[in-house]
């Protein structure tokens, strides 16, 4: 049943969603909400401020909030469809943007030798799978649960390695030649028709890992709607939830506390903005009278920002008003 907090009418936050975030299933949804509202008051999200992520491969170890039924619904059908059809992947037409990323492909023979070498050793690493005996043994070794955090330390400069020749004995590299040649035909051959044919036979090990899938689905696992207050603490590429609202503690911040006071701006820091915009709305760059002008904040304070001058800005009053509580970079 819809829950109230405050004026606004709420869906319950479905079980899956507590347990992903480390909260237990029967923990009661204002208290839920309350504590994740409290995480990220503290924190700002580090791309935001940083405008670089600083966690690297350690976001993938970060909880990702489950999929909505719909959409795993629709994978669902996808799966069994591919089970049928013993092919994965589809038909795709080109986006502009895939266009570019085609183009850019077929004339990097760097990226196509990298490319290639993924896919053999793809393969390589199924045959070398479909040898095991056990099913259960196949599917944890394919796609079992991430290692320790540990594995992840690398060397701090670390250089993108390109496969050569003396890599690989000679059969696979040949393997690895006809796979490039084969990619920039796909590649020219969908810069022509607009469209790309990413279809593939289904092999062994996915077959085993789809019909295991297919098998556990329930819709039920699955929440409906996910509040919003979860999805803006999402990673911006990866979609895991940021590893801030985890990392971040006491001992983890600065001496001295982030100021997030809304009176910390004196009267040289406000001229010194209002100079630096130059008496304009940083949104719909009209021009400001002295009694026009407002003072945004980038990040908002209830997200973890700060009144510092590189986290303000100027905008009139409809714009500010119209931005609310969102981050608007």
């Amino acid at each position: 049943m819809p829950w109230q907090e405050g004026a606004v009418i709420r869906t319950p936050i479905h079980s899956s969603i507590k347990k992903t975030l480390g909260y237990d299933a029967t923990d009661d949804d204002a208290i839920v909400l309350s504590d994740w509202e409290e995480r990220k008051r503290r924190v700002c999200k580090p791309c935001w401020e940083l405008k670089y992520c600083p966690y690297g491969p350690l976001v993938e170890q970060s909880p990702a909030l489950p999929i909505r039924r719909a959409e795993a619904v629709e994978h669902n059908a996808y799966l069994r469809g591919a089970l049928e059809k013993g092919l994965t992947g589809s038909i795709e037409v080109l986006t502009p943007e895939k266009r570019a990323q085609y183009e850019r492909w077929f004339a990097d023979e760097e990226l196509l030798l990298r490319q290639a070498a993924f896919e053999i050793r793809d393969k390589q690493h199924i045959a070398e799978l479909e040898k095991l005996d056990d099913d259960e043994e196949k599917l944890g070794r394919f796609a079992g649960p991430l290692p320790a955090i540990h594995i992840y330390r690398t060397a701090f400069d670390q250089a993108t390695s390109t496969p050569v020749e003396q890599d690989f004995c000679p059969r696979i590299w040949d393997q690895i030649q006809q796979s490039i040649i084969r990619r920039k035909e796909q590649y020219a051959e969908a810069l022509q028709t607009g469209s790309i044919d990413e279809r593939k036979p289904l092999d062994p090990i996915r077959r085993l890992l789809f019909e295991k899938w297919v098998a556990d689905f329930n819709p039920e696992d699955h929440p409906e709607v996910i509040p919003d207050e979860f999805f803006e603490c999402e990673c911006n590429v990866f979609a895991h939830i940021c590893p801030v609202y985890y990392a971040a503690e006491a001992l983890t911040e600065s001496a001295e506390q982030r100021r997030i006071g809304r009176h910390q701006l004196n009267f040289s820091t406000m001229m010194r903005i209002v100079r630096r915009d130059d008496y304009r709305c940083q949104h719909c760059k009209k021009k400001l009278q002295d009694d026009e002008v407002e003072f945004d904040h980038i990040i908002p304070i209830s997200k973890g920002g700060s009144s510092e001058e590189h986290n303000i800005r100027l905008t009139c009053f409809d714009c500010n008003r119209d931005k609310g509580d969102d981050y608007q970079p």
